[in-house]
């Protein structure tokens, strides 16, 4: 997903470097763009960029807010559920037969383990109250067995899509903020030619102010596609270890099933 964005990332990153330095040089001279110390002032690049440039700085500001607030948000998310999931599995391994596992996790159930073995838990009591009085044959034990598993899997298909909210957003900022940065940087440069035309000069004075202010941009743009990429890697990391944990529960809670109806039967 993020291969164009690397090769992107890649070709920009020199250019940009080239027309920075000009950039630099040129308006550290000049007054309306440099503070006291000769030093760039971002704000005033920003203040004297274009209305298109503007609008893409700002969209790009809010995508790199909007992934901060999401990598917040679902660390504390996914720490929680690793928390209680822990507890639960604890809880569960502590017991031996399907009516104390009830007991054991009764307050440690709040988490996706913990509603898999709820819906899993139905459809062990449907099948008791309807053969309370009848001998189980083995093919009505794998039947129930094959329930149970399917019930559980619904479920955590439900808790692994709440998991996986947001990641869409995170992949959306990291492959098109770059992009929609190199606009931003085209159009300014477009529009600094128009004034250089405008004013018959080609000093650096007059060509390197459009062209610092088009470079923002694309560094705003940089520095909401790395963040995003990084962050989306990490979640889709701990996501797919979640799920991991969950099949094997899956595995885990059939065999304790499957060991008691052998008792039974």
């Amino acid at each position: 997903m993020f291969q164009g964005f690397r090769r992107t990332l890649a070709r920009m990153i020199p250019a940009a470097i080239v027309f920075a330095g000009l950039a630099t040089s040129a308006m550290a001279a000049d007054g309306d763009f440099a503070d006291a110390s000769g030093k760039l002032d971002a704000f005033q690049m920003f203040m004297h960029a274009d209305i298109i440039v503007k609008v893409v700085i700002i969209f790009l500001g809010f995508c790199s807010v909007l992934t901060w607030a999401i990598l917040i948000e679902k660390s504390l998310l996914i720490f929680r559920v690793n928390s209680s999931t822990r507890r639960f599995l604890t809880a569960f391994r502590q017991a031996r037969k399907v009516e104390s596992i009830i007991e054991q996790t009764a307050e440690v159930n709040d988490n996706p383990m913990g509603r898999m073995w709820q819906a899993a838990k139905d459809e062990w009591d449907l099948f008791h109250t309807n053969w309370a009085s009848r001998t189980i044959t083995p093919h009505q034990a794998d039947r129930l067995i094959q329930r149970m598993a399917l019930a559980a899997g619904i479920v955590q298909e439900s808790e692994l899509s709440r998991l996986g909210t947001s990641m869409g957003i995170l992949a959306t900022i990291g492959s098109t903020s770059p992009f929609i940065g190199l606009f931003g940087t085209v159009w300014g440069i477009l529009h600094s030619f128009a004034q250089i035309a405008s004013s018959k000069s080609t000093s650096l004075t007059v060509v390197a102010p459009g062209i610092a202010e088009a470079l923002l941009a694309t560094a705003i743009g940089l520095f909401a596609a790395i963040p995003a990429v990084m962050i989306y890697n990490k979640f889709a990391r701990d996501i797919s270890k979640i799920t991991g944990s969950l099949d094997n529960f899956t595995a885990e809670f059939t065999a304790v099933v499957s060991r008691e109806l052998e008792e039974v039967g």
